[in-house]
């Protein structure tokens, strides 16, 4: 092989090798599907008894969006803390004739990974304690609510 030859192969193969190595390092840089995608969603929830359609609607979304690939969080403040309560989630409120029961669609977010913020200084108006909150709940204080402020890319309120 004449030397013009070999120095070209040789070329042509580091010049392969580096664009290789480039394409490597720009691809595990490349955010996964999952993060690139999922959206950070704060749905703020005032009322639940008092206006069950507001409260049903605020929790099936969530529940819609959590299942659709977002990362949700509700934060319960003023009457909505009620649905944290343990105590009354069993009571199995029914919305609307063939809608779901709020349990069970608060199970369904929670299952696939919804938050629930609770409003602590709201929880102890209410009488509602740490040992009354339903799986998933935590009791929040300004400052884990302003950081999920901070942290989300969309706001709902209800």
């Amino acid at each position: 092989m004449r030397p013009f030859q070999l120095a070209r192969r040789v070329t042509v193969g580091l010049l392969i090798l580096g664009i290789s190595v480039v394409a490597v390092a720009l691809h595990a840089q490349q955010p996964t599907a999952t993060t690139q995608n999922a959206q950070r969603i704060l749905i703020h929830m005032k009322e639940y008894v008092g206006a069950v359609h507001e409260a049903y609607m605020a929790l099936e979304l969530a529940d819609r969006l959590q299942q659709g690939g977002a990362n949700v969080t509700l934060w319960l403040e003023l009457q909505a803390v009620r649905l944290a309560d343990d105590r009354v989630a069993k009571e199995g409120m029914d919305p609307k004739p063939g809608g779901r029961a709020f349990s069970e669609i608060y199970k369904s977010f929670i299952g696939r990974g919804g938050r629930v913020l609770v409003c602590h200084h709201c929880a102890q108006i209410k009488a509602i304690e740490k040992e009354h909150l339903r799986a998933g709940a935590t009791l929040a204080s300004v400052d884990d609510v302003a950081k999920a402020i901070l942290d989300t890319d969309k706001i709902l309120d209800y």
